[in-house]
């Protein structure tokens, strides 16, 4: 009985897959399998082989081995594939008899399978299993190490960026979907935009012809590139990219598939224009005839539209300058457009194909006319400049200062090409001294690096935080500090002041990053905390006033007084609430996320709003604990709040520690869960604004004024406070929370 009974089982093809057999779990029958797809594992989910003992079972097999030893490998790959495509059929015809009972179930599993699968707690298969909540709290050493870099993951939250992989996107979850959306990197607030392709039959061209304005608006677009932004990047020649306009109009008739029309340059157009538009105040874009929503939806599409023409172009195996010269000026709009993850990977093209070019190469610059080489070297610059600025979130480098030995721009008007004296403005003198200023990060990187000890790492911060100073107090050209504006001056020197004095703040703090976080806890590293917290004061008060004046939308204004906020709140939660210091603090961070709620159409402001006020509610929450009864303070704060007491500080007075970890972790949860009624709501949500103040004029760069204690004493740091113990890595808290934000990462500044 029991031989018939084996019998008739083998005789039974097995239904389920070997993975299911294996651990002994209910299989779906289907292949890849329900369970082999959640854990990741669909390409080996096959069923167990037929076993059987009958005659006919038996001599089939033998058949079949017979027939596969006569096959050739190719022969026995195509039938392997076969079988995948009948069983694959199969399955779809199944999926599709379901479909027809539940349309609603079908659409959910197959046409979003990785929503699908976060939704259920299981990770999709291209990515790893592991839960980003779990992964903060799993780690060995997870405290201290999430805290080293806990002020660099929030700025790259705003970022729409992931310093960590092992950190999920928070802020905008959508950033680990598997495909990307046409609004951005990150799907953002702008959910109403259709994302089905309304010209799915027309070709790439025809698309792009569509895009383009009118003629006039075109050149209203480039002209203020060219009075308004190029002096901020100076990747092109303008007088250069005017005439190749007016050759595509006359010549051409502004068709872009016309064969004498180089795909290249039309991209350079694209990324042009999407610049315009997208840091124009609405005063400039609304005279052109543009209004919302049709500047947000041309924005994103011109920026698309630039990749689209390198792409048809095959930038990659045709070099050419002008791809990137395009990519170097679409940096400008990135960001603020949410487009940072693809425009970091684009930029290592540009610098990839910039150096096959030999435009890093001062022996090889010698060929070619004189506006040739001016305009390697203008573009060479930006590429190095954005390269070098990205060093502390990626911590590496593409371009290394001892190969590139081409010649920095001439500080010359385009006009005539003649070299001019440094104290005079031209439309690189800012590009010029910005790469300067870059130049010192891939030298403190290197110091870094061969560095041992957290004393010896220290002493490398301080000699390039002294190195800094001296370059933008002293060594800056004169129409950048703070004598009277000449009226023969170009008009955008106000707005180059203020984005210098701000960018210099942020490389202030760049340059401490390594130490901010353990300065909130460690004595030693007092000198750290001064700095950074009179920088960030410097960076709001210079972004009050670049509100209340009508120049360009540039994106460190935002970016970098959200990586601003962010200390000052974190200074406030290792502070004694009743600290006078405490509330002036705040009160800077509330301002700016009122400034922030202005703009809507900014990923970086949308994202940061969001990030600044889990934060000030922990702040508040810090507050009503301190101001509670004393027999009931200790519970309030261990239950609501993820501040901790320290005592013996060396004031003598109780100071606070802040648990990073949980906070990242509740802000993820609170941030996974309703997203989709969070976006629904947009950026009317964000709340009324009060009206700001107008600071004063002065745009000097100085990190210490008007911060009252905090200029108190900035002597050197004090070394004889016990330094931190042994295993210090200089990894950074204020470097992770800051990517959980957005990337003076991989651009310009």
């Amino acid at each position: 009985m029991s031989a018939s009974v084996t019998s008739n089982s083998h005789n039974r093809s097995r239904l389920a897959c070997v993975s299911c057999t294996r651990r002994k779990v209910k299989c779906s029958k289907t292949i890849p399998c329900t369970n082999c797809v959640r854990r990741g594992e669909q390409e080996s989910c096959i069923l167990g082989p037929v076993e059987a003992t009958s005659p006919t079972v038996i001599d089939a097999q033998q058949t079949n081995r017979r027939q596969s030893r006569c096959e050739t490998p190719s022969q026995q790959a195509s039938q392997h594939e076969l079988d995948f495509l009948r069983r694959r059929i199969a399955e779809l015809e199944s999926e599709v008899t379901k479909s027809t009972s539940n349309p609603g179930q079908y659409s959910k599993n197959n046409v979003h399978p990785t929503e699908d699968a976060a939704s259920s707690g299981e990770a999709p298969p291209s990515y790893p299993t592991t839960n980003p909540i779990d992964a903060v709290g799993d780690r060995s050493d997870s405290t201290d190490a999430v805290m080293k870099d806990a002020a660099s993951i929030l700025e790259f939250l705003a970022w729409g960026r992931r310093k960590d992989p092992d950190y999920h996107s928070v802020v905008s979850p959508e950033a680990t979907l598997t495909a990307g959306t046409a609004s951005g990197d990150v799907r953002d607030s702008h959910r109403g935009e259709a994302t089905t392709d309304t010209f799915g039959e027309c070709s790439p061209l025809s698309i792009l012809q569509l895009l383009l304005p009118s003629p006039r608006q075109v050149c209203q677009l480039v002209q203020y590139h060219e009075e308004c932004l190029l002096w901020y990047h100076g990747s092109f020649v303008a007088s250069v990219f005017r005439n190749q306009l007016e050759t595509f109009y006359s010549r051409h008739s502004g068709v872009v598939d016309n064969p004498g029309v180089n795909l290249q340059w039309v991209a350079l157009l694209f990324s042009v224009m999407a610049a315009s538009l997208t840091c124009s105040p609405p005063t400039r874009f609304q005279s052109w005839g543009f209004r919302d929503p049709e500047r947000s939806t041309l924005s994103k599409r011109w920026f698309g539209a630039v990749i689209t023409c390198l792409t048809e172009a095959e930038y990659t195996a045709n070099l050419s300058i002008l791809s990137c010269q395009a990519i170097a000026t679409s940096t400008i709009s990135a960001h603020l457009l949410g487009f940072s993850n693809s425009q970091s990977i684009h930029l290592a093209a540009a610098v990839r194909i910039a150096q096959s070019l030999g435009l890093h190469d001062g022996n090889r610059e010698a060929t070619g006319s004189k506006v040739d080489r001016e305009m390697g070297r203008r573009v060479w610059c930006q590429l190095c400049s954005q390269d070098w600025f990205g060093i502390p979130f990626s911590e590496s480098y593409l371009v290394s200062p001892l190969y590139s030995t081409s010649e920095p721009p001439s500080n010359c008007h385009d006009h005539d090409m003649q070299p001019l004296p440094a104290s005079i403005p031209t439309i690189t003198s800012y590009c010029r001294f910005l790469r300067e200023v870059a130049a010192i990060m891939p030298q403190l990187q290197d110091g870094l690096m061969v560095c041992n000890t957290a004393y010896t790492r220290y002493e490398q911060v301080l000699a390039w935080d002294a190195r800094l100073r001296a370059l933008v107090t002293t060594e800056r050209p004169l129409f950048l500090t703070s004598v009277p504006i000449d009226p023969e001056w170009p008009s955008w020197i106000p707005w180059a002041r203020r984005a210098l004095a701000i960018s210099s703040g942020h490389k202030i703090i760049m340059i401490h990053r390594s130490f901010l976080s353990d300065s909130f806890t460690n004595p030693a590293f007092a000198f750290t905390r001064r700095t950074c917290l009179a920088a960030s004061k410097t960076i709001i008060k210079e972004y009050k006033c670049v509100v209340e004046e009508d120049g360009p939308v540039l994106w460190i204004h935002q970016a970098f007084s959200v990586a601003a906020s962010i200390i000052l709140l974190l200074d406030v939660l290792h502070r004694d609430p009743s600290d006078r210091q405490s509330a002036q603090h705040r009160q800077l961070a509330e301002d700016t996320v009122d400034i922030l709620c202005r703009c809507p159409n900014s990923m970086i402001a949308v994202r940061g709003v969001k990030l600044l006020r889990a934060l000030l509610a922990e702040v508040s929450k810090a507050m009503t604990a301190e101001a509670a009864p004393n027999q009931g303070r200790k519970r309030r704060r261990n239950e609501d709040s993820f501040l901790s007491d320290v005592q013996g500080s060396p004031s003598g007075r109780q100071s606070h520690t802040f648990d990073f970890s949980a906070f990242l972790r509740t802000f993820y949860e609170d941030n996974a869960g309703g997203q989709s009624s969070r976006q629904a709501r947009g950026a009317g949500s964000l709340g009324p604004i009060p009206d700001g103040g107008v600071p004063g004029e002065d745009a000097q760069p100085n990190y210490y004024q008007n911060n009252e204690a905090d200029t108190a004493d900035f002597g050197e740091p004090d070394f004889g406070f016990p330094l931190p113990p042994a295993g210090l890595d200089g990894g950074n808290g204020f470097a992770n929370l800051l990517y959980l934000v957005n990337h003076d990462c991989f651009s310009m500044t």
